[in-house]
């Protein structure tokens, strides 16, 4: 008898026991994978935080001012550009001049980033543009315009500021050839855009050099009639700068 009733009790403690040591087994090997999973996890996240954003680029600047010029006054050269690209872009300046650019974005973005800044550079002491012209016609992104030289001056506006209007009012980047002059003693300029904002400066700019000309037209509203209209730099230099040159 004592059979009877103690099999079952001791059977029942037994299996009460299994269950909850079963459990307590099964709570501590969860919180033991909870804890190699959770040092994985951590792992890879600071693998993310050390290695490059994958939508940046990095240029490095190697020449003394070029972190200068590339900022411009106040910033505005690093945010004109950063407008036309839709790009964002870093500036981490060194204490010999240069230092290095990091371009956030799009791949069209970073891209279009990359080309403007080369050509920015370039442009530095009116030096020669280099620039791949035929790819940039084959992705549609490039339109040229041939100014009348004694026009250039006065698309240019003083130190660049009329062709910068034209950038920032149409979301465009605009330069012109330094080195080439055209049939009829032109220089080439070329904008950089979309191809409706494009069409808009090239519009525009027609407009000046035909007021310029002929008188014909009349001066768009960016223009104050009390400042300088002239790029005193180019009428001397005979040079047509990238954009004008000072920024």
């Amino acid at each position: 008898g004592r059979e009877r009733d103690g099999s079952p009790a001791k059977r029942s403690r037994s299996r009460s026991g299994g269950r909850q040591g079963g459990r307590e087994r099964s709570r501590s090997r969860s919180r033991s994978r909870g804890g190699r999973g959770g040092g994985r996890g951590g792992g890879r996240d600071d693998r993310r935080s050390r290695s490059p954003r994958p939508d940046a680029d990095k240029m490095s600047l190697r020449d003394e001012g070029a972190v200068a010029y590339l900022l411009g006054r106040n910033g505005t050269t690093k945010q004109r550009l950063a407008n036309f690209s839709g790009a964002r872009l870093e500036i981490d300046p060194r204490a010999d001049g240069g230092g290095t650019v990091e371009i956030i974005g799009s791949d069209d973005e970073r891209r279009l980033a990359r080309i403007c800044i080369d050509i920015t550079l370039q442009q530095r002491n009116n030096g020669k543009v280099k620039v791949d012209l035929e790819g940039l016609r084959a992705l549609g992104e490039i339109t040229h315009f041939d100014v009348d030289q004694s026009a250039v001056g006065f698309v240019l506006g003083a130190k660049g500021a009329t062709l910068r209007q034209f950038e920032k009012m149409y979301r465009t980047f605009m330069f012109f050839d330094n080195d080439t002059v055209v049939e009829g003693g032109k220089k080439r300029l070329y904008i950089l855009g979309t191809r409706e904002n494009r069409e808009k400066a090239l519009k525009e700019c027609e407009n000046a050099v035909s007021y310029k000309l002929s008188g014909n037209g009349a001066v768009s509203s960016w223009r104050e009639r009390d400042q300088p209209r002239y790029d005193d730099n180019y009428r001397h230099n005979d040079r047509g700068g990238g954009g004008g040159g000072n920024r």
